[in-house]
């Protein structure tokens, strides 16, 4: 099992996008320099195999260049998410070049200005992005872009997929819509839309030249093991999901199951990473895949998959519940109805 660790380090940031998770999107007991230092040290500790540094913005943030450096020294690699705000200039992407960031994180959310804009809900965002993808690539830091499925962006995961692909990019992450709390609007898709943007994103994975991570849809997964195409995918298509298991640290230490799933399983101020990866009864609840109900606690493709814990919270209160995004039903489930 591989971990990843996304480190959310400031909630701080100009924007206010529509779907942001941020609550609240100002500095409330953030963590230190001294405590981002030893925060640093632990996810170190705990090797993982992929890091991110998120926000909010992290520019917004004096001490991430020394931040970014002590992680290099350290022997993580962070990748940074970055927002089309007023601190990305073509000067603070270069010292984040110098202090040793060697991939950066930028959002495309449509093809065009209009359809971006309004996805992200902050005007002029797409010509920001797109100009910093430059910067980014000048200086010879690899680019990875997030993307979100939504229902006005499910129909165009193509055209996206095809626009990036001139900015050269290592990686696409494709998040799936979980209506958390903070958005301020909910343009979940449905079952239905979400089998068609597997099949998209199957018959896209067949020829890029990056990696796909599909993020808060585990069901993509089930799908491609169906199709019998899980085999030939494998090596550059990811479920940043429970089976590759990842955390995030929030800004004031938390350590949650997922970025859309606000239940805490420790704080870096009481407890070290490490024991609360080994040792977190919320945690070790979502590693045993017996907890599920409903038709996922039947499906066959239950260890594979199991589901977004996050999104069945959020449309249940159920940790465990089904997650109502999957269309599959499996047999098993079809028969416990019928009897």
């Amino acid at each position: 099992m591989s971990l990843t660790v996304i480190w959310q380090l400031t909630r701080e940031c100009d924007l206010g996008c529509e779907h942001c998770i941020m609550v609240p999107r100002k500095a409330t007991h953030e963590l230190t320099t001294y405590e981002a230092y030893r925060t640093i040290d632990q996810i170190a500790t705990a090797k993982p195999e992929r890091f991110v540094i998120s926000g909010g913005d992290p520019l917004a943030r004096r001490d991430i260049f020394e931040l970014v450096q002590y992680a290099r020294r350290r022997g993580v690699n962070p990748a940074v998410v970055v927002s089309p705000t007023r601190k990305l200039t073509a000067e603070n992407v270069s010292k984040l070049r110098t202090n040793g960031v060697t991939k950066l994180i930028f959002s495309m959310n449509g093809t065009s200005p209009q359809r971006h804009d309004a996805i992200s809900g902050a005007p002029g965002s797409f010509a920001a992005t797109v100009r910093a993808i430059r910067w980014a690539r000048d200086a010879g830091i690899s680019v990875e872009i997030n993307t979100l499925v939504t229902c006005g962006s499910v129909s165009e995961l193509a055209a996206i997929a095809e626009t990036i692909d001139s900015f050269h990019i290592v990686a696409w992450n494709v998040y799936f819509l979980v209506p958390v709390p903070a958005s301020r609007r909910n343009d979940g898709i449905s079952p239905a839309e979400a089998e068609t943007a597997f099949a998209a994103l199957s018959a896209i994975a067949s020829l890029s030249k990056y990696r796909i991570r599909v993020v808060e849809a585990p069901q993509f997964r089930r799908y491609l093991v169906k199709k019998n195409d899980w085999a030939d995918f494998a090596g550059y298509v990811d479920n940043a999901e429970i089976v590759d298991e990842v955390v995030f640290v929030t800004a004031d230490g938390d350590v949650q199951p997922s970025e859309f799933l606000p239940l805490s399983a420790g704080n870096l101020r009481e407890q070290p990473l490490k024991t609360i990866l080994r040792s977190s009864d919320l945690l070790n609840a979502l590693r045993d895949r017996s907890n599920l109900n409903g038709k996922c606690k039947r499906c066959e493709y239950r260890n594979s998959c199991g589901g977004s814990r996050a999104r069945a919270w959020a449309a249940t209160g159920d940790l465990f519940a089904s997650d109502p995004l999957c269309a599959y039903e499996p047999p098993a489930a079809l028969a416990a109805a019928a009897g």
